[in-house]
């Protein structure tokens, strides 16, 4: 768990307590003994991981500098944690109101604190490892708060019995929107891959027989449908055990002391906006992914993903032991393209290579290859028993793009397009490759591309609106 922590308390012998509390299982541990001096160390290019604040500062309270630096946007996302309180619930409940994510008084056992600290640090490093992949794909970031939904979340309540599940959702639902549901724990063990994942799941523990609150803990945990939803847990009863289990096993959060509506909102509205949050940073990257290897004018794939696509469907085919179905690698290109975009222009060249893609696209299968590799030039790559379905194939994407012209309307103008195709087959090259190849598993797509490039310059030689296989093929 090695991590930063910022300890701010003006007492030193509280924060030389926390400290040795924290010392072995944090990389640096660093103090503050005022909340000005902390905010000034808040501001440096290193943030801490973790801020943990003592009861006793001498310009404000623990409270009041808690809120200020959740207000503070580049802090927002910081967690804080109280060690301060003198055990009484109202504590607990206004450092939950001001943004903290949890609060102890400073008896806690330092077993129950780490656990608490490690749920905190590894919901904060999955969040900045997503921010760290954000910022290297150059994606767009997020600067949404952590608070407000962007609709009611969904909100599973796990519960021993009907009885306990319908006074947990009587009492919450008269103080959040959220969209309740509950049932018993073992019913949801017996479904928990078939139903779709709520924001939150609330579980109840009894602290006596802690056995299937733990099993389903670890189900939601393990599957991936449930995987990333916040999980709250609660005790029927104050026990360290039971706590260190449930947050190791990967809860978020925890009430200790039996289940109250009031903490349960304010706990699930923080652990929920947190978790969109995330989401919405997750799927940031997949989208940054996803646009990385996608020809933004086509929304074909294009070279980054096709090439080792290519190797690798060239690879497997070449480890199988027993013949699985022939393969085709065409080159496409467009024929006499520069006229067009001398003719009409850059924007109408664009119009016309979205357009071809289009064609080309829907006359495949959904599970055949098509990439633009560059300029005017389409690699298309299709499971295939032989050279003649893969030359039909062909021929039917040259004929798909000759039999319409491409009509532009804002200039009421009509382009007629060609395309030459050159084709490789993949049971060739792979027994040219045991002679020529067999060093170099990369050069497998290499040299497919190179074979189909072969042809479609034959093709090009030939007249173009061809479809010519390469000499190895033929």
């Amino acid at each position: 768990m090695a991590a930063r922590v910022l300890i701010v308390d003006s007492i030193s012998a509280n924060r030389i307590l926390l400290k040795v509390k924290l010392a072995s299982a944090f990389a640096q541990v660093e103090q503050a003994a005022s909340a000005g001096e902390a905010l000034d160390l808040l501001q440096t290019e290193t943030t801490p991981d973790l801020l943990v604040l003592g009861g006793d500062l001498v310009d404000m309270t623990a409270i009041e500098l808690c809120a200020l630096v959740k207000e503070q946007p580049n802090l927002a996302n910081l967690p804080v944690l109280l060690v301060h309180t003198d055990g009484h619930h109202a504590d607990l409940l206004d450092a939950l109101r001001v943004g903290a994510d949890d609060a102890f008084d400073m008896s806690v056992s330092t077993d129950a604190l780490l656990a608490r600290i490690r749920s905190i640090v590894r919901g904060r490093n999955t969040f900045e490892e997503l921010r760290l992949r954000e910022r290297a794909g150059h994606i767009p970031g997020l600067a949404e708060p952590l608070t407000g939904f962007d609709s009611p979340a969904s909100v599973l309540l796990a519960v021993r019995n009907e009885t306990e599940g319908a006074r947990w959702q009587a009492q919450l639902s008269k103080m959040a929107p959220f969209a309740l549901r509950s049932q018993v724990e073992g019913d949801i063990m017996r479904n928990v891959g078939q139903f779709a994942a709520p924001d939150a799941i609330v579980i109840s523990l009894a602290v006596a027989a802690p056995e299937e609150a733990l099993r389903l803990l670890a189900e939601i945990r393990a599957r991936a449908a449930t995987r990333q939803a916040a999980v709250l847990v609660v005790l029927d009863e104050c026990n360290d055990t039971a706590r260190i289990n449930a947050l190791d096993l990967g809860a978020n959060d925890v009430i200790a002391e039996g289940f109250n509506a009031e903490e349960a909102v304010l706990r699930l509205d923080k652990m929920i906006a947190r978790k969109r949050l995330t989401d919405r940073l997750r799927q940031k990257v997949e989208d940054g992914l996803t646009a990385s290897v996608t020809d933004p004018l086509t929304g074909l794939f294009n070279r980054r993903y096709a090439m080792p696509h290519l190797d690798n469907m060239a690879q497997r085919a070449n480890g199988q032991t027993a013949p699985q179905g022939d393969f085709a690698v065409m080159l496409a290109d467009l024929d006499h393209f520069k006229d067009v975009n001398d003719k009409y222009g850059h924007a109408a060249g664009d119009i016309v290579l979205a357009e071809i893609a289009r064609r080309m696209r829907a006359n495949l299968k959904s599970a055949d290859l098509i990439a633009r590799m560059g300029g005017e030039e389409f690699l298309v790559v299709v499971q295939t028993d032989n050279r003649e379905s893969a030359a039909k194939v062909a021929q039917r994407l040259c004929d798909v793009v000759r039999a319409k012209p491409i009509y532009l309307r804002g200039r009421d103008i009509q382009i007629a397009v060609t395309v030459s195709i050159g084709v490789a087959m993949g049971s060739d090259m792979l027994e040219a490759k045991k002679a020529k190849f067999s060093d170099s598993e990369d050069s497998l797509a290499c040299a497919l591309i190179d074979q189909a490039d072969q042809a479609l310059y034959g093709a090009k030689a030939d007249g173009r609106d061809k479809v010519l296989l390469s000499i190895t093929a033929a």
